[in-house]
């Protein structure tokens, strides 16, 4: 186990659906249920789709103002709790710079946009990365090009991300590799399990006894 308190994070995605008012909610929710941190994806559709994409008008409903961003991450400070977005490209990493989020997430599939990286790295202290199906001669490589100090940023999340993922395929001894593997960066859960069944309960605490740093 590592000496500092592990991290949990709420994990609201796009669970906020675009509308103001939930999403006040469920930051409130999570800050009232003793979550350390909240998450939000920060979405824009032109970040991930093209107009003529199936889901391009959803992607359009979640995008909400900067100014309500700036209000809500307010909210959650004087809580005394942190904020983080996933961020798809410059804009919306941008926008969470400016709304002073705590940090970002790049998922797996932004892994290989180092324009994406490197900006994330220049400007946020703390970077979720997404190593799930990334395979690790890449993360090697990746890790390998970066200072000390930049590798003290970064955080290694794990998850197979199946919605729910079924308990057999979780793959907890990963986590254990990736923590013998990269001793100085601060390793990561990302629980996918069905939240109706009592393993959404027991996976994450089962995942301390790798020492991981964030839930």
């Amino acid at each position: 186990m590592t000496n500092d308190r592990v991290e949990i994070i709420a994990e609201i995605a796009q669970g906020y659906e675009g509308d103001k008012k939930l999403s006040e909610l469920l930051a409130k929710g999570a800050t009232a249920a003793g979550a350390d941190s909240v998450k939000f994806q920060l979405v824009y559709a032109d970040e991930l789709a093209t107009p003529d994409y199936m889901y391009y008008d959803l992607f359009r409903s979640l995008e909400m103002d900067s100014n309500f961003w700036k209000q809500l991450c307010s909210v959650i400070h004087d809580n005394g709790k942190k904020v983080y977005f996933d961020v798809f490209g410059l804009m919306s990493l941008e926008v969470a710079s400016e709304i002073d989020a705590d940090g970002v997430k790049l998922s797996t599939t932004e892994f290989y946009n180092n324009r994406l990286f490197d900006a994330a790295l220049s400007m946020f202290n703390v970077i979720f990365l997404s190593v799930g199906g990334v395979p690790i001669e890449d993360v090697d490589k990746k890790m390998s090009m970066l200072s000390d100090e930049e590798i003290n940023k970064i955080c290694l999340m794990y998850g197979f991300q199946a919605e729910p993922t079924p308990l057999d395929q979780n793959n907890l001894v990963k986590l254990r590799m990736l923590k013998q593997r990269y001793p100085k960066n601060k390793i990561g859960f990302m629980d996918h399990s069905d939240g109706g069944l009592e393993d959404a309960y027991y996976l994450p605490i089962v995942s301390l006894g790798v020492g991981i740093d964030v839930i």
